[in-house]
């Protein structure tokens, strides 16, 4: 290494030993440098919002503003956000559930922070009206930290994963390792064997009702045939494991993997993060909801 310092050029040893540019250096113009670099940086961002979608929202809470970009390949969900928002129907509602390091969740029209009966403490109501086809595009959308996506019933009851019409939540979430993503990957496989035996049993609820009347026996047997059933199917379609993207994504900002596939993702913050997850810190109580009025002032279309 002495020998190379001992060769170089007198100009570049002056730039090692002293750590400042030679005149040459300083001679060159870096405005056209600069004004590359920016433009690289706009086509990014350009190219980015033509990727995944041109409508961003801005959603102004009590806590700050939060800006969404909804997704294009999502249409469904995209136009029955717009529609919404075009006639206010966001407007004053409450956050009604905060799952902490998970999702924070509103659009329940039942609860509005200027009701006299929608408090904190209010109860969230059953909504049961519109409802959209799931657009459940999996992996391409998943539930990486500000993920916006529409909530739903059950499995149990609403096995086409159909949405809300009005509800949804943005993910807050928190961050996983690769061991900890295969350790949940080993849970949700059993949890869809729990979940198909569950169905299997409501489909033969009056034969095995019958049965532990009159075969407590037979009634055993057709459980353990319902149980292998569930396994052998589960199996035939497992869970998708996590694509390397999920996982750099889920290790380096975070998430909620675990609802990965299961509810339509259809937009995503683009910025106020930092408001979401300050919301996403609310207390809250037994229930998951939060224990001061956290709101939304208005959303709009930008």
């Amino acid at each position: 290494m002495a020998t190379t310092n001992a060769t170089a050029h007198p100009a570049q040893r002056t730039l090692l030993h002293h750590g400042r540019p030679t005149p040459s250096l300083l001679a060159r113009p870096l405005f056209p440098i600069l004004l590359s670099f920016l433009l690289l940086l706009v086509s990014c961002r350009d190219s980015k919002r033509e990727a995944i979608g041109q409508t961003e929202v801005l959603i102004e809470t009590s806590e700050g503003d939060i800006v969404v970009r909804l997704y294009d390949d999502t249409p469904l969900h995209r136009d029955n956000f717009i529609r919404n928002v075009k006639a206010q129907v966001y407007d004053g509602l409450l956050f009604n559930r905060i799952v902490p390091d998970m999702v924070i969740q509103t659009g329940d029209t039942t609860l509005k922070v200027d009701a006299p009966s929608s408090s904190s403490k209010a109860q969230p109501k059953k909504q049961k009206g519109k409802v959209l086809p799931a657009e459940i595009i999996y992996p391409r959308h998943f539930h990486k930290q500000g993920a916006l996506a529409a909530a739903r019933e059950p499995d149990s009851i609403n096995p086409r994963r159909e949405s809300n019409a009005l509800q949804w939540y943005i993910v807050t979430g928190k961050k996983q390792s690769t061991t900890e993503l295969a350790e949940l990957q080993a849970l949700l496989y059993e949890g869809k064997v729990a979940a198909r035996f569950e169905q299997l049993q409501r489909a033969e609820a009056a034969e095995l009702q019958r049965l532990r009347a009159t075969d407590y026996a037979a009634c055993q047997t057709l459980l353990s045939a319902l149980q292998v059933q569930a396994e052998e199917e589960v199996a035939a379609r497992p869970p998708r494991p996590f694509t390397d993207i999920q996982k750099q994504t889920y290790a380096r900002v975070g998430g909620a993997p675990h609802l990965d596939g299961e509810y339509t993702v259809f937009g995503e913050v683009v910025e106020g993060m930092p408001i979401a997850l300050r919301i996403g810190r609310t207390p809250v109580d037994a229930k998951e909801r939060p224990r001061r009025s956290v709101y939304i002032k208005r959303v709009t279309l930008r």
